[in-house]
């Protein structure tokens, strides 16, 4: 498979500098533009060589994932609230939202699935209790590394990814609440706050709160929605939807983790979620939505938050799987459209129209759960 080929290119090529500095290189959020720590990309990096180590048993994927979770602990240990230091920029937060510790979970708990630390099971149930969950709102308030609470995370996937990273965690450790807690968020937040557009079933990116962030933004969106006729001087600024198209499938990738435990609560068969996944299935009318089609034939710029951030290419396939979609063709198309779009004959490598090459290199490991599901 050319994900996955293209996978251990990315890992081979970086290892060594890897090695040397014991962490993965920082980047800076993609398109978005925050300055992070070297953690998340750490994060990433630590499943794509436990799973080469697992395909392999090469002894020197071992040698660089315990550097890579050496790193991971200690960043985890110097924070007093005990959340994980994802960014630097203060424009956001330091944590990269619930969706930063999300991603520590994960890679936590996949090496620890290989090979039993229990180390790195204590430090990811001790992130997951770092962050405070509202049991009347049904969703997680972000705590700061100084232990404020900074109220709750307003983007949506940011709770479904940190759900779905987490809930292992209940079976490892013996943990009901952990699983009372995320079974809470999917029955009674996902009311509210799983949202899809009414003519095409494309979820929609924040919750559905009445907070002071969440004004900001739909005011923002009103100004755009009655600016749209004049959006062709620029497509990102005055489509409302612009993210969102981008999203779409990371957002339900998110999801379909969840459902592998979830599946029966009734979220999963509701009309809402089959109109999500309609959406997922109908894969021309996201590329066409996101300039796709546009770049490929008239060199006009394509959304910057699709795949040279969120990359069809490395997260459909699971969705396709998961989804039961029976398109399995669709895989090769969007290696080949990734090419297209950001191919590069001088480095060999995806590195055309890339905001962040560090971070975009590290979220290859997304096939992973296709190439294991």
């Amino acid at each position: 498979m050319r994900q996955e080929e293209y996978m251990y290119k990315v890992a081979e090529t970086n290892y060594n500098r890897f090695y040397k500095q014991g962490f993965a290189t920082a980047g800076h959020n993609g398109p978005h533009g925050h300055i992070d720590t070297p953690v998340r990309n750490t994060s990433h990096y630590l499943i794509i060589y436990s799973y080469l180590y697992k395909k392999t048993k090469d002894k020197k994927y071992i040698m660089i994932c315990e550097k890579f979770v050496d790193y991971l602990i200690n960043v985890q240990i110097s924070s007093k609230s005990g959340a994980m230091h994802c960014m630097i920029s203060d424009s956001f937060d330091h944590l990269n939202g619930l969706i930063g510790q999300g991603w520590v979970i994960e890679a936590l708990l996949y090496y620890y699935e290989i090979f039993k630390d229990e180390k790195c099971l204590n430090t990811a149930k001790s992130i997951f209790y770092s962050q405070k969950y509202d049991w009347k709102l049904h969703l997680w308030h972000r705590i700061e590394l100084d232990g404020s609470d900074i109220g709750i995370d307003p983007t949506y996937n940011h709770h479904v990814w940190f759900a779905a990273s987490s809930y292992k965690l209940a079976d490892f450790c013996k943990d009901d609440l952990i699983d009372k807690i995320i079974r809470d968020f999917l029955l009674y937040g996902s009311e509210r706050d799983f949202q899809v557009y009414q003519n095409d079933g494309l979820l929609k990116h924040h919750v559905n709160l009445n907070t002071q962030i969440l004004n900001v933004v739909k005011w923002k969106r009103f100004i755009k929605k009655i600016l749209t006729p004049i959006s062709f001087f620029n497509s990102r600024k005055f489509d409302f939807k612009y993210m969102e198209y981008a999203y779409h499938i990371f957002d339900l990738y998110g999801f379909c983790i969840l459902k592998e435990k979830y599946g029966d609560l009734p979220l999963f068969s509701s009309k809402k979620y089959i109109e999500a996944e309609a959406c997922a299935k109908n894969i021309n009318y996201l590329n066409r939505k996101n300039g796709i089609d546009r770049y490929i034939n008239y060199g006009k710029p394509f959304n910057v938050y699709s795949y040279s951030y969120n990359s069809l290419c490395f997260e459909y396939p699971f969705v396709v799987k998961k989804c039961k979609f029976n398109n399995p063709s669709i895989v090769d198309k969007l290696f080949d459209i990734q090419t297209k779009l950001m191919w590069d004959d001088t480095t060999g490598m995806f590195t055309k129209n890339q905001p962040d090459i560090e971070t975009w290199n590290a979220r290859t490991y997304e096939i992973i759960r296709y190439l294991e599901s």
